[in-house]
């Protein structure tokens, strides 16, 4: 953990319940299960008082951006992205899938059995120690810090008594390294964030997986909602109209099955 960028110094009141805190932590990811490429992105852990808020940096520079009144990038993935969200002390979790126009609502409960162990380390000023469970089909290893008293960690991952900061899972396809932490202290809007969960449709399971189905089948109907006109833009800068509407719709399809490795690998979707 050598980039780690944490607090060197534990005041009394910095970790106040009242106040929000902000996790940021770098995911290293393999995008498809049957490669060794690696992805790295940037995902916010926000503690508030009311509910914890999981998601990619992404909505966080798009709202600056917007709020000072600066187009944000095109290729930013706020349409094809997961807000991960739920009550302090709570094991209900909502996520919000965006499939382009179109935001689901999965409701879950998620809850870790872990095993706590005696192996400790120390990075910067903190003990980590050592916690493993099985959960979404995967093998998981979690260090955690008594000193800073969330019982949080990134995605779902929560219960232990104290932050996660480091998380992994035995095949290497993930790993979560906590690499900053910023108290706020004025309540944090979002502008994307509220709009997901003010117009996410709550989901079932099956009617979950039959929508996610519908998307890959025709990614291009689902990006085409709501457009008016033949021609339009993917977030790639892709001009897709109708010479080329086919073409890009397999394209899309081949990029929907081939990086299809969730967290949760049990909730894995096979697309045929």
């Amino acid at each position: 953990m050598k980039k780690t960028v944490l607090i060197a110094v534990l005041s009394a009141g910095f970790w106040a319940q009242a106040q929000t805190h902000r996790f940021i932590y770098d995911v290293v990811y393999k995008k498809d299960p049957a490669s060794e490429i690696l992805t790295k992105e940037n995902f916010h852990l926000d503690i508030h008082p009311d509910r914890t808020d999981y998601y990619q940096r992404d909505f966080f520079i798009a709202d600056s951006l917007i709020s000072n009144n600066i187009e944000f990038p095109k290729d930013a993935k706020l349409n094809t992205s997961t807000i991960v969200s739920h009550k302090p002390g709570e094991e209900m979790y909502n996520e919000y899938d965006l499939l382009e126009n179109t935001i689901l609502k999965l409701q879950t409960n998620d809850t870790q059995n872990w095993k706590l162990t005696n192996e400790s380390k120390k990075v910067k000023n903190f003990t980590l120690q050592k916690a493993t469970t099985h959960y979404g089909g995967r093998e998981w290893t979690a260090w955690f810090a008594k000193e800073i008293p969330f019982q949080e960690g990134p995605y779902k991952f929560h219960g232990l008594p104290g932050l996660i900061i480091e998380l992994y899972d035995d095949k290497s396809n993930y790993k979560f390294e906590l690499v900053k932490s910023t108290k706020l202290d004025k309540p944090v809007k979002n502008m994307f964030i509220d709009m997901a969960k003010q117009n996410g449709v709550a989901t079932p399971w099956e009617k979950y997986k039959s929508t996610k189905l519908a998307f890959y089948e025709s990614p291009i109907n689902f990006i085409r909602n709501g457009i008016q006109g033949d021609q339009f833009f993917l977030n790639d800068g892709t001009q897709v109209n109708a010479a080329n509407r086919r073409e890009v719709n397999e394209r899309l399809k081949e990029t929907i099955k081939k990086y299809n490795n969730p967290i949760d690998l049990d909730k894995k979707i096979n697309y045929k």
